[in-house]
């Protein structure tokens, strides 16, 4: 294990404690997916700054607690570029705490249903950041999740070696489900606005939305399409990808 892969595996073991101290922890709802992508329109992968296509396998576990959440996941990729191909993966994890386990009361019905504090890491190829912060748990009409967070965003680690100020990052988190005849869609994703790091590093803008469709009827399959628009990725100015990816994915 690398000095830098220790800082999200000991997050993830602080959230795997709470879980199991003296089994105070109560599971609520526990689901995840694996999930295979192809899509096109990629930069700054594993093969450099042209656009490439790219194959991603991902699993993800969200886990709800009484006493808050825990999500993360695992992107494996695979770029690929004329006969040749390489692999690299990304990775996050964020662990919540309930305003409610601290005291904090929301009426029934109120916009706002919870605010606590969160703590995320993202870690790829000699990629890590630490983002401390708050998330609100809001209640918008239609949705089945909406949320609002802003944190701290720290890079302890840089693939470029930049020497990186730290920054803002305010993140939107989404969930709404919809029906078409008798067939069950809905439209997840996040935003993410990530502010600038210094001379040379520019403001991101990070936009995900998946169109989703429950082909199995709740019995475990998702057919969907996923659309990325990532405006100066990684800081670069004037490097943005509009991505589009064809997924199926398993629920578990």
């Amino acid at each position: 294990m690398t000095k830098h892969s220790i800082i999200p595996a000991s997050i993830l073991a602080l959230g795997l404690g709470i879980i199991g101290h003296e089994g105070q922890a109560e599971v609520l709802f526990s689901g995840g997916e694996i999930q295979l992508h192809y899509g096109d329109g990629f930069h700054l992968g594993a093969n450099g700054l042209d656009s490439t296509t790219r194959t991603t396998l991902t699993f993800e576990q969200y886990t709800l607690f009484d006493w808050g959440d825990l999500f993360y996941f695992v992107d494996l990729n695979k770029d690929h570029q004329g006969t040749g191909s390489k692999n690299h993966h990304y990775a996050e994890a964020w662990l919540h705490l309930s305003g409610k386990v601290m005291g904090l009361t929301f009426p029934q019905g109120a916009f706002v249903k919870d605010v606590g504090p969160d703590l995320g890491i993202n870690h790829g190829e000699d990629f890590l950041v630490v983002a401390p912060g708050v998330r609100a748990d809001l209640n918008v009409s239609g949705f089945s999740v909406f949320t609002a967070g802003a944190y701290v965003y720290k890079n302890v680690d840089d693939p470029f070696d930049r020497d990186l100020d730290t920054t803002y990052q305010i993140t939107f988190v989404w969930d709404y489900p919809f029906m078409i005849g008798n067939e069950n869609l809905s439209i997840r994703g996040f935003a993410d606005f990530i502010g600038e790091q210094g001379d040379g590093f520019e403001s991101q803008i990070v936009f995900s939305p998946q169109l989703r469709w429950d082909v199995g009827k709740e019995g475990g399959a998702i057919l969907g399409l996923e659309y990325t628009y990532y405006k100066n990725k990684y800081g670069v100015n004037n490097v943005d990808d509009n991505s589009v990816s064809a997924f199926a994915a398993l629920k578990f």
